[in-house]
This record gives structure tokens, C-alpha cells and sequence, in this order.
């Protein structure tokens, strides 16, 4: 059974002075807090007998009311204090202070209300991108009253993947007042040797890719992949909605980066999706800098990246190879793909809200 909280200890002790019943207490108790298994006779009358000895069933450290308490002595508190104080980074498992990790958990929750806040990474936002992203979102809620439209919705995007990793933002915590969550940064790595990866998601379930560029990807390499890669893997997923060269019903959408501005490349997704095209400098645009609103960065490069680099690779060859077998296994998971296209509802709602601010501020 869970331990009971104060809460439920000062029931079971009040109800039983009210009926002198412990078998009422029981009951009671079941009626009080369904989800919960029943406290047993032995523990109604250990609780009463507590507070017959000293006044409380609870534990305050008095008598044999439980064991004394000594990792969270005041010594300990002000060296777990003046550790954060240098260097709020500091791992809870190698903690300077030798303290156990439960211990220095309590303290720094418990003693000084401190969090261990995660690491958030944004991209600056400039003037003119509140505007843009609000507009965006609106647009976005407007399509929602049409229930086919994220089934039908695809984006891609390339990642550079590198020999020496990335950081794992899931891992890497700062301590700060509850409440006062820092803003810190990080500086990437020499990344020259890596590979290059294109792929897509799409809101039904499916996985585009991975393409992998054989140089800088630039406007021609990237009209290329359109052509020889993304298109006729599209032609194949969707072969009931392709007829005379044009996809009746998707909508693609792509950032701003500069090779997705080439000119042929515009021409090229127009001349397939029409007018269903979400790109800079379009009717439709895609707001710049803003990765909290595509799932190719709130989700799928992490998640490959978090996989991909359990181990470090051998190779540039390892790496590709990891990469095109993780994804693959996400491909069997057409539901959580579904499920992570969807939380652009979420997100795009956020950011209206906060009038085309990030979205991350409350994720943590």
C-alpha cells in the first residue's frame, strides 16, 4: 500500500475518536479516497496509538516517532547553499558535498527551493517576427475547421549530424530559485565533419527520407533532391491523390533557408502543390526563426539524435547507417508521428496567445 499522506493519518485518527470503530474508520476511509487501498486495523490503530503517546500522528522526530533526520542538518543545507551559488550546473549524483542523491534532492527542494531547471534552446526573435508568427498561427487555427487538413499537411527540413554529438539538452539542468528560471545558452561544436539529412513528416503518420546531400546543400542540391528523392517518394505514399502531375490535397511547407529560396525550386513546388505551398516570400509564409512550431525541430531531430548517438559512431558510414535504421523504426510508428503533427495545434495556439512570442517559456 502507498504510505499515507499527513492528510490521510489525521482521518484515520479524527474519525476514529468520532466513532470508536475501526472497521468504521475503513470504511470511511474508502468512501473518503476510492483510488486507495484500505489502511489495515493495524495500521488505523498505530496511528491512533501515535497520537495518544504524543499528541500527533505525524512524523515530527519526537520519541519514536520515526528516525531522526541528519542529512538535512543546517551544515549540510549551507554547503548544498554555497555549491549552487558556484556553480549551479553541478550534477546531483557527483555533487562536491558527497551528499546522497535523495538527500541533496530534499535540500535543494525542500530546504532552499531550488529547481533544477532544463535547458532551453530558442532562436532570437526580431522585431518583425512577432507579426509574422502571429499571422502564421492565425492562419494555422483557420484551416483547423477543415478536419482533413493535418493529414494532409507535410514539412521537411535538413540536419547536419555530427562525428562528435550534440548536446543533449534533456540532460543538462541549472539550479535556481524556484520560479526564477535562468536564461542560458549554449555554443555548438566544430561540426565540419558530419553528414547533411533531409526528411519529412507527415500529419499522416508517415516518414519522408532520409536523404542524405553528397555536398553543400545549396538551392541546385536541394532542387535535385526534390526531383530524384522527396517528390516520387510522395508520388508513392499518396498515389490515390497524385493525378496529371499535381497533388490535389497536400500542403507542403518549408523554412526560410536560403536553399529553399532558389527561384526553380519555387516554380518547381508550385507547378506540384499549386497554391498549397507554406514558404518565405508566399501568400502563405513560413514564419523565420521559428523551430518551436515545425516537428522536425520540437521533435524529430532530437529524437534521432538522442538515439543515434547512445554510442559514439565509428564512422561517417556508421553514422548514416544509424540514422537511416532509426529511421525506420519511427516509420513503424505511423501513431506517434500523427501525434506529434498534432501538437502543432498546440503550439501554434501558444504562440497566437502570446502574440507571436516563443512557445517554449513554459515548457520544461
Amino acid at each position: 500500500m502507498p504510505q499515507l499522506t499527513s492528510g490521510q493519518r489525521t482521518f484515520l485518527v479524527e474519525n476514529y475518536f468520532k466513532t470508536q470503530s475501526i472497521n468504521e474508520v475503513i470504511r470511511l476511509f474508502e468512501e473518503r479516497f476510492p483510488d486507495q487501498n484500505p489502511p489495515s486495523a493495524s495500521t488505523v490503530w498505530r496511528n491512533v496509538n501515535k497520537y495518544r503517546q504524543h499528541g500527533t500522528s505525524l512524523n515530527r522526530n519526537r520519541g519514536n516517532s520515526g528516525r531522526k533526520r541528519t542529512g538535512r542538518s543546517q551544515e549540510n543545507i549551507q554547503a548544498v547553499r554555497i555549491q549552487l551559488q558556484n556553480n549551479p550546473h553541478i550534477s546531483v549524483r557527483r555533487n562536491a558535498v558527497g551528499l546522497p542523491k535523495s538527500t541533496f534532492n530534499r535540500i535543494t527542494r525542500l530546504d532552499l527551493r531550488w529547481h533544477p531547471y532544463q535547458i532551453c534552446i530558442r532562436h532570437e526573435l526580431r522585431d518583425g517576427d512577432f507579426a509574422r508568427r502571429r499571422d502564421f498561427c492565425r492562419w494555422f487555427a483557420e484551416q483547423q475547421r477543415n478536419p482533413h487538413f493535418l493529414r494532409n499537411f507535410v514539412i521537411g527540413d535538413e540536419a547536419g549530424f555530427s562525428m562528435n554529438g550534440e548536446v543533449n539538452s534533456h540532460n543538462v539542468r541549472q539550479y535556481a530559485p524556484k520560479g526564477d528560471r535562468p536564461d542560458f545558452t549554449f555554443v555548438r561544436r566544430d561540426e565540419r565533419n558530419k553528414v547533411t539529412v533531409w526528411m519529412g513528416i507527415c500529419g499522416n503518420g508517415s516518414i519522408l527520407g532520409p536523404f542524405f546531400f553528397r555536398a553543400n546543400v545549396d538551392g541546385n542540391a536541394y532542387l535535385a533532391m526534390l526531383n530524384d528523392n522527396i517528390i516520387p517518394q510522395l508520388i508513392e505514399l499518396f498515389n490515390s491523390q497524385f493525378r496529371e502531375g499535381h497533388f490535389l490535397r497536400l500542403w507542403w511547407a518549408q523554412d526560410g533557408a536560403p536553399a529553399h529560396q532558389l527561384i526553380a525550386v519555387r516554380n518547381r513546388l508550385l507547378d506540384t502543390f499549386q497554391q498549397r505551398v507554406i514558404a518565405l516570400h508566399l501568400p502563405v509564409e513560413w514564419p523565420p526563426r521559428s523551430p518551436d512550431l515545425t516537428p522536425c525541430d520540437y521533435f524529430l531531430w532530437g529524437y534521432l539524435k538522442d538515439k543515434v548517438y547512445q554510442t559514439p559512431p565509428q564512422d561517417i558510414y556508421d553514422l548514416r547507417e544509424r540514422i537511416q535504421n532509426e529511421a525506420n523504426l519511427l516509420r513503424e510508428n505511423p501513431e506517434l508521428v500523427r501525434r506529434v503533427v498534432l501538437e502543432m495545434r498546440r503550439r501554434t495556439n501558444l504562440c497566437g496567445l502570446r502574440n507571436g512570442g516563443h512557445v517554449e517559456k513554459i515548457i520544461r
